[in-house]
This record gives C-alpha cells, sequence and structure tokens, in this order.
C-alpha cells in the first residue's frame, strides 16, 4: 500500500548526510545524502578513472566501497589508477575490487550479506548489460546504499537506451572531457565544473580552460529529450548541458 505523508510529517523527516566532504566535493556534487545514486560519462582517456578514484576517496570515511571493474578487471590499468590515487595504509580496508565474474545476480547476494559494502561502483554500464527494470530493483532492494555508475558515451550523452535511462533517473549526473567534469548536475546542489587534473586540463583546453572551469563555455550539446525520462522534477541546470525537465 501506497505511502502518504502530509507536509508536517514531510518536514519532520530526518536524513543522513554525508558532512565534512572536501570543498571542491562539495562544489560541485553538492550536499550528498549517504545514499545517493551517480552517473559519469565520457569518451576513453579524458580521466573518469581518476575522478572515480578521487571522489571514493572523500566518501570512504563513510564506508566501504566496492569498485566493480568489469571492463579491465584485476589488470595492471586498474592497479596503476589505484596507485596514483590511494593509499595503502590510509585506504586499505576500506575498498575492495571485482572484476567481470560479479554479476548482477552475484552482486544482489554480496549485498544481501550483513556489512557489505556501502557504496558500489560498476565499470561499466554497458559490460554489465542490465536493463532499465534490473537497474530499478537494485536500487529498491538496496535503497540505502549509494551506486555509481559509468558509462561509455555516445557524443555528449550516455551510450545505449539502459545509460540514459539511468542518467535521467540519477540524483548525480556528469560528463567528463578533458580532465574535467565539464557538465554537473547534481540534485544536491554545487554544480560547478570540477577539475580532475589541472595541468592535462589546461593543456586540453587551452585558452578556453578558464571558462569551462568556470562553467561559461558552452559547446554545442544535444539536447535531451524530455519526453525520454522517468522524474519530471526540474533540476538547476549548467550553461554546458542544458537539461529540460529530467
Amino acid at each position: 500500500m501506497a505511502r502518504v505523508l502530509g507536509l508536517k510529517q514531510l518536514l519532520q523527516k530526518n536524513y543522513r548526510f554525508l558532512k565534512d566532504l572536501p570543498e571542491p566535493i562539495t562544489d560541485s556534487f553538492g550536499k550528498l545524502v549517504d545514499n545517493f545514486i551517480m552517473i559519469v560519462w565520457g569518451m576513453s582517456g579524458n580521466g573518469k578513472s581518476n575522478f572515480i578514484m578521487q571522489f571514493l576517496k572523500a566518501i570512504m570515511p563513510y564506508g566501504k566501497v566496492l569498485y566493480v571493474a568489469l571492463e579491465e578487471g584485476f589488470e595492471a590499468t586498474t592497479q596503476m589508477t589505484a596507485l596514483r590515487q590511494l593509499d595503502e595504509k590510509e585506504h586499505g580496508g576500506k575498498i575492495e575490487f571485482a572484476d567481470h565474474e560479479m554479476t548482477y545476480d552475484e552482486l544482489w547476494k554480496k549485498l544481501e550479506k550483513k556489512k557489505s559494502p556501502r557504496f558500489i561502483v560498476i565499470d561499466s554500464i554497458q559490460y554489465w548489460k542490465i536493463n532499465y527494470e534490473q537497474y530499478k530493483r537494485l536500487k529498491e532492494k538496496f535503497a540505502k546504499k549509494s551506486f555509481i555508475f559509468i558509462s561509455h558515451a555516445s557524443g555528449k550523452l550516455p551510450k545505449g537506451k539502459t545509460a540514459e535511462d539511468i542518467m535521467y533517473d540519477a540524483g548525480i549526473k556528469t560528463r567528463i572531457e578533458g580532465y574535467v567534469c565539464t557538465t554537473v548536475i547534481s540534485r544536491y546542489g554545487g554544480n560547478k565544473p570540477y577539475v580532475i587534473w589541472e595541468e592535462g586540463a589546461k593543456k586540453y583546453w587551452g585558452k578556453n580552460y578558464k571558462k569551462v572551469i568556470a562553467g561559461v563555455e558552452p559547446p554545442k550539446e544535444k539536447k535531451l529529450n524530455p519526453k525520454n525520462t522517468h522524474d519530471e522534477t526540474p533540476v538547476q541546470e549548467t550553461p554546458l548541458l542544458k537539461l529540460e525537465a529530467i
């Protein structure tokens, strides 16, 4: 039976937030609740993996992380990314990695166990080959956990119907290009571009760097179709990608 709350009941609800996050994180992604959905997309070699590790470092104090590396598994590239961003003494015990054998069903079983990871990274949606209904079941069953989905890109948008549907539903959406989260759209506030690697970003963007990090450099984007949406709540727009009524 559906629950209905009056205004007083709604205003009296308490929510858990991830407090004392680094300022660059809150400036871009806002005041995060402890059960958010995030989707990150961009072309290969633009900084997605390094961004994810930076983001995970910020949230690790609040719970264990499971990184499902479906594409790279336990290859040297996964190790190198971890070495660049993580410290064994500081972060050991706070993150664990899985490869392609962590299927949808296997993850479900793992998350049902006591003391299972609180933050789950799926890299990538395309390799996991789930549909939107499976995503919704996972989100609803484990409503107290946070999921971060990494996606391939098709132009300026995530690649494929499932990834695009998740984008419309997610509370945090960010597109990465040239070592900058150029598009940040978060229902929790923030929404400023996030610089992943300053030196690399300056080389990539050149004279446009300052405009990009200020959020005023508007590459021509394909507008999202407001009819293909699962959530009609308007969100704050940024100049770099205007989402209509997502």
